[in-house]
């Protein structure tokens, strides 16, 4: 008897996820419309919609139909009915935004401190607190939090569980996303930040209605994500997307040469690294020496990979993130440089993403929109 309550019930949620999806893909749409498309009847429909409404997870909006017949109400997603939170641990600081339930950006804001979160202590403890302090300071309660993506510089398992390692964050075999839960109690999941950060642009960004495009960032971290004919390509062991020939380019490690280097150049503004490193940029821009060489340096040695990876792929778009992305003549020289190097009849278009430093946690909340209202099956 148990096990029969039991099937029903998981029936109807996934009958109730069915009709969601349909509402988020499609809606505005009418009862009569969602039954034709499920194939469910019009009185389950009826039933399930109701509980969604009052959920405050649909609205009825306007109506549909014309002539003397009777007009069929329209129902959607109540953007509304609460808010779907992103998290990415991959900048310094990190950085959190809300999204409504049509996925509009809400609230965008950089989490102190500057420095990155780091061990297992800053995630169990530090991380927690600055996420209720950015809701405090929202004054969104944690009761409208629908769900949560948080986006990592690092390996995930494939159960999107645990982070398998991260050395900007200094885990390793951590289970951050129990964890999370634990102290939050709210649908989540971690996604590495390039996958998000990609999802991002094309959902909604340079890359929209993309099907492959390669996302390289050049930041706190180092990488490329792979999305190929629509799907996310991680590789063997989730280990695509490595450019170890770029790491002296990190921010961290970029700033820190530079520093040591030439501590009367840049020694006023040690402390902050992205500034260190948009100064060099400035400067080898203007020519100055011995600055112009080594960023020119820099430049042919993106290009040149970059070049034997659009040679390789050949996708739809190439998105450079980053810091080789805030300067606009600096980065229209580099994609100049690798369009060169492409050696293409018709090169490949090469973008900065349009959600910039945002990109990896606006991804991981859209991500979240979409497992919420995702069709589930029988499992």
């Amino acid at each position: 008897m148990m096990n029969q309550i039991g099937n029903q019930q998981m029936l109807r949620e996934i009958n109730k996820s069915l009709l969601l999806n349909n509402i988020y893909e499609q809606g505005p749409i009418s009862r009569v419309d969602l039954a034709r498309k499920t194939r469910l009847s019009p009185t389950t429909v009826s039933v399930l919609m109701e509980e969604a409404i009052r959920e405050g997870l649909v609205r009825e909006t306007g109506t549909a139909g014309s002539g003397v017949g009777r007009r069929m109400t329209l129902l959607d997603i109540n953007a509304s009915g609460g808010c779907v939170l992103g998290v990415d641990l991959s900048n310094a600081p990190a950085r959190c935004v809300l999204l409504d339930l049509r996925g509009n950006l809400l609230a965008s804001q950089p989490l102190q401190p500057a420095q990155p979160l780091f061990g297992p202590e800053a995630m169990c403890s530090e991380l927690p607190q600055l996420i209720r302090a950015f809701l405090e300071e929202q004054e969104t309660p944690l009761a409208t939090i629908r769900w949560m993506g948080v986006s990592i510089p690092g390996r995930i398992d494939e159960k999107r569980e645990n982070v398998v390692n991260s050395t900007v964050l200094g885990l390793e075999n951590f289970p951050l996303r129990t964890k999370l839960y634990e102290e939050f109690n709210i649908p989540m999941h971690l996604v590495n930040d390039l996958d998000a950060a990609g999802f991002a642009e094309r959902f909604n960004g340079t890359a929209k209605g993309l099907q492959t495009i390669v996302y390289i960032l050049i930041d706190y971290g180092i990488g490329a994500g792979l999305v190929l004919n629509n799907q996310i390509y991680r590789g063997r062991h989730d280990r695509a997307g490595r450019i170890r020939e770029f790491s002296r380019f990190s921010t961290a490690n970029l700033s820190k040469r530079l520093l040591e280097t030439y501590p009367d150049t840049f020694g006023d503004v040690r402390d902050d690294e992205p500034l260190v490193v948009r100064r060099f940029v400035d400067l080898g821009m203007q020519g100055a020496e011995p600055f112009a060489g080594e960023l020119e340096e820099i430049i042919e040695t993106i290009a040149s990979y970059c070049g034997h990876v659009l040679q390789l792929l050949s996708p739809e778009q190439l998105i450079l993130g980053g810091w080789v992305g805030e300067s606009e003549p600096f980065f229209t020289r580099l994609a100049e440089r690798i369009q060169s190097r492409e050696q293409a009849i018709v090169p490949t278009p090469v973008h900065s993403p349009r959600w910039k430093e945002y990109g990896a946690s606006i991804g991981a909340a859209t991500i979240g929109l979409h497992r919420m209202f995702k069709s589930r099956t029988m499992s």
